[in-house]
């Protein structure tokens, strides 16, 4: 069996593009072991999403990194819960939210948020243990950006846009996304 994140991803592709698709993008898969070092695991991501970037329109990249992103943590998801049983509107939600996210934050730019991690270093799990890594393109960061989508989504109950505007697995010193709440 495959390390869990190549099995993620290569669902995602599969879904999307099919047998043949998922074969010309992830080769690699079906050779996998299931132990492989961290370091090791940065490569083959940065290879994939290269890939990625070459063969693929931006949609379509991003909607297979969207597929399978990581789920909300739990005390997150409780603290989510809590706060909107507490507070009268999502403005007030997002407020206290944002407290809780500390060193990040969360402020509100007329109809958007703009959340940022405020941790200066790449909170994946593919990079988060590694102190060297080659800089990725935001393809592989639209993974993070769905987390960021499902949690507001859980947090005003609508459909939003979500964009990355920073993010340090690409070089930048913060990862930050901007939700549009429709």
């Amino acid at each position: 069996m495959a390390i869990f994140k190549f099995r993620q991803i290569y669902l995602s592709i599969k879904e999307e593009l099919g047998e043949e698709g998922v074969n010309k993008l992830f080769p690699e898969y079906s050779s996998l072991s299931d132990k492989m070092p961290q370091s090791e695991q940065a490569k083959l991501s940065k290879i994939i999403t290269d890939r990625m970037d070459e063969m693929l329109d931006d949609d379509t990249a991003k909607r297979i990194r969207h597929k399978r992103c990581c789920n909300i943590p739990k005390n997150h998801e409780a603290e989510i819960t809590r706060l909107k049983k507490e507070k009268k509107n999502t403005d007030e939600i997002v407020n206290e939210y944002s407290n809780f996210l500390k060193p990040g934050y969360i402020i509100k730019d007329k109809d958007s948020y703009i959340i940022s991690f405020g941790l200066g270093k790449c909170v994946c799990g593919m990079f988060r243990k590694l102190n060297t890594y080659d800089i990725m393109s935001k393809t592989w960061c639209e993974c993070c950006n769905a987390h960021v989508k499902k949690t507001f989504k859980l947090i005003c109950d609508k459909d939003l846009e979500s964009e990355i505007i920073e993010a340090v697995a690409c070089g930048d010193k913060d990862c930050i996304f901007k939700i549009a709440v429709n």
